[in-house]
């Protein structure tokens, strides 16, 4: 059986790492090589990780200056045993047979790349993250699944060759969209790719992680990964053949930049995904909602912006009423 490697970036999870490890130690597949990067925590993440690593020798802990998740995935690429790759962020977790039914499924196929379904979880609740099925699909027909919104641009979920993952090339600067960065590249390199539908990955839905809070680097990086994908595109001279997925990938990236408060209208990325990819052709796959929100900012307004004030207005009314409310009770 063949190895594979789990890449686990770790940054001051001490409340949770512990219930990431054992879902992994459990795995019924026993064939693994744990690689965990502990990036800088300030907490007492490290020695959790100390402890894991003196009960069972899968487990190898690479100790670094803090660098953000991309810098974990890369040093830990350049320490992979195995021929596979998973990728396993330090705060979510895993049911027992994921990795055995994804290997599985990858032998069964001959895929270079294996997805299962995934949990949104949170300490109350499991809601399963509805995807496209399929059995087995061609590296063109991934991505294009990938840019109409039918599957998860994550890295986490998917069983990878580290062959290909050895291709994948993500700047270190993207504090958001890197796995779409990261996921398009390893489409492209891809030839087989294979689903299993066992809901095997629990995303953690987090209050305060970082991605949480909108801010102008996160909605610049938005646009900055839509420029990668593009010009990866390019290079490979494989831009006309894509020209309608960049166009979804463009778009559905300015509708996360405005999500995250936006950046200015005359920005030069966002005048370009206006001049190129703003047109009925492109626009026909979003919700009327989202078309509503690119009609809007291409003339200068941000109607996230607006939902996000109503919706603090509207907090801080709830807010004074129920102190008045107490304050009558009292």
């Amino acid at each position: 059986m063949d190895k594979i490697s789990i890449i686990i970036p770790v940054y001051n999870l001490a409340s949770y790492i512990r219930r990431c490890l054992e879902s992994v130690i459990k795995q019924t597949y026993k064939e693994l090589d744990i690689i965990v990067i502990n990036d800088g925590s300030k907490d007492n993440s490290l020695e959790i990780l100390k402890e894991y690593a003196s009960k069972d020798s899968r487990i190898r802990i690479i100790d670094k200056k803090n660098g953000g998740v991309t810098s974990c995935r890369r040093v830990g690429l350049e320490q992979v045993q195995g021929e596979y790759v998973f990728f396993l962020d330090g705060d979510d977790w895993l049911e027992i047979e994921t990795l055995s039914r994804l290997y599985s499924c990858s032998q069964r196929n001959k895929a270079d790349i294996v997805l299962g379904n995934v949990f949104y979880s949170s300490d109350v609740s499991d809601k399963p993250l509805l995807s496209h099925s399929f059995d087995t699909i061609s590296s063109r027909e991934f991505i294009h699944q990938l840019a109409h919104g039918k599957q998860l641009w994550s890295l986490c979920m998917k069983l990878i060759k580290t062959s290909i993952c050895r291709k994948m090339i993500i700047p270190d600067d993207l504090s958001m969209a890197e796995d779409m960065a990261g996921m398009l590249q390893l489409a492209y390199f891809a030839r087989i790719v294979a689903k299993d539908e066992y809901y095997g990955y629990h995303y953690y839905q987090r209050q305060g992680a970082s991605t949480k809070t909108p801010t102008l680097k996160h909605a610049k990086d938005a646009l900055l990964a839509a420029k990668y994908v593009t010009d990866f595109l390019k290079r490979h001279d494989s831009f006309e053949e894509y020209i309608e997925e960049i166009a979804w990938i463009n778009l559905r990236c300015l509708l996360t930049s405005c999500n995250q408060g936006g950046v200015s209208r005359n920005d030069p990325l966002v005048e370009q995904i206006y001049k190129q990819y703003y047109c009925t052709k492109y626009l026909s796959i979003f919700s009327w909602s989202h078309r509503l929100i690119l009609f809007g900012y291409k003339k200068g307004i941000n109607l996230y912006k607006l939902l996000f004030l109503y919706r603090k207005w509207r907090t801080a009314i709830i807010e004074m009423q129920e102190k008045d409310r107490l304050k009558m009770i009292l």
